[in-house]
């Protein structure tokens, strides 16, 4: 069980690389918009051709066949360009005439449009585009095997800029994509006021919940004569509440929530083992009466079923449960009668085994509907105490959420 706070993590980077379904809004050649969905996952390599899904039916589109396309916040063009690959472990290089070039169509990311538009296009680097009128180019900086540089972009810039009075220093440029959007942005401003479009980076959104539900937790004890305490199947229900929040900062996908809740439950049963000894006047009655409070966090990450635009969506969560004791009134302790003679003797509940913190593996199932939420949810087997007497909980939540903002 040590090791279960080291599988959300885990969980968490396979679901954000391979769980990438976003709305899509393709423009084709001849004006057409189309909305489906795509597997969207902010591309490492920009890709050949766009996969949509509409209705349930697959379609692929290359950059000859559409004008661009809207996704996730993310918008791409199909341009003509020339594109740079020359080798960047050059041993040296006299001209600029040197340089290798090869034609081609291409989608590439929109980062600022205005006046001077500012693209990007990933193969095996990532390649920057400018575009002023109908004219585009990439800014070309090249590393020789010496690690000097060849920013022959400074100059790009100077030529670009240099209808602009205000213009930024070319020289403070840096070759990457905060600087370089930096300079454009600050180019529009001092022609037109401002840049038509800016990608802007989603800042993390947080929601509030409210959670309310009811708990049905199964017991098992076992070492020594614990096996063979009777627990009462009556106390096995209780009240569950607490608030909840997700943080929505997987970008790639709003099918994917990190979620995560604080519930005060607890743990209450009674037990009862009778010792019968050789005689029917000779016999030791054992009681115990667990009632325990544990602050859980729950850490899970919720997949939603379904587009974006359902107001109903089914959604699954798995996660990790880990339990804090706040407070321990249990207490136990056995009766011996011998012939009417009665001896109590207090012993330590569960011999003082009984965890302070817990962990366990959480999944459920669920149905929201606008601001409201619904789930079953099981806890897998954590444990109350451990050896030399262990004791073990199954967990089964009926959880009511109702979104505060």
């Amino acid at each position: 069980m040590q090791k279960l706070p080291f599988i959300f993590p885990c969980l968490l980077f396979l679901s954000i690389n391979f769980l990438g379904a976003q709305s899509i809004e393709v423009v084709l050649a001849d004006g057409t918009v189309i909305n489906g969905e795509t597997d969207y996952n902010a591309f490492v390599r920009t890709p050949d051709k766009i996969e949509v899904s509409l209705d349930g039916e697959n379609f692929y589109y290359t950059p000859s066949q559409i004008k661009g396309f809207k996704t996730n916040g993310d918008r791409y063009v199909a341009r003509e360009i020339e594109l740079n690959t020359t080798n960047q472990n050059l041993q040296s290089l006299t001209d600029f005439k040197e340089l290798e070039w090869v034609k081609k169509k291409v989608f590439l990311k929109t980062l600022v449009q205005g006046d001077v538009s500012l693209f990007t296009y990933k193969d095996t680097r990532i390649h920057y585009f400018v575009s002023k009128g109908e004219k585009i180019l990439e800014l070309i900086r090249l590393k020789k095997s010496s690690k000097a540089t060849l920013n022959h972009y400074v100059g790009q810039l100077n030529i670009l800029f240099s209808d602009c009075e205000r213009a930024p220093k070319t020289d403070y440029i840096n070759f990457n994509t905060s600087s370089l959007k930096k300079a454009v942005i600050a180019y529009n401003e001092c022609i037109s006021g401002k840049s038509i479009f800016v990608e802007e980076k989603n800042p993390i959104e947080v929601s509030l919940y409210l959670v309310g539900g009811y708990k049905q937790t199964s017991y098992d004890m076992t070492g020594g004569y614990y096996g063979n305490y009777n627990i009462d199947k009556g106390d096995e229900g209780n009240v569950t509440y607490g608030v909840a929040f997700d943080l929505n900062f997987l970008r790639r996908t709003k099918r994917l929530q990190f979620y995560n809740e604080l519930l005060l439950q607890n743990y209450k049963f009674d037990a009862f083992y009778r010792s019968q000894e050789q005689f029917v006047e000779q016999y030791v009655d054992y009681f115990l009466s667990m009632d325990l409070s544990y602050l859980e966090a729950n850490s899970m990450i919720r997949y939603n079923f379904g587009k974006e635009s359902n107001n109903a969506k089914v959604f699954l969560n798995v996660g990790v449960n880990l339990g804090f004791q706040l407070s321990d009134k249990s207490t136990e302790y056995s009766n011996s009668v011998f012939f009417g003679n009665e001896n109590r003797r207090e012993r330590e509940p569960l011999a003082g085994e009984i965890k302070t913190n817990r962990t366990a593996i959480l999944t459920g199932i669920g149905l929201r509907y606008k601001l409201v939420s619904v789930e079953v949810r099981y806890g897998f087997n954590p444990k109350l105490s451990g050896r030399p007497t262990e004791s073990s909980t199954n967990n089964l939540n009926f959880l009511t959420t109702f979104r505060v903002f």
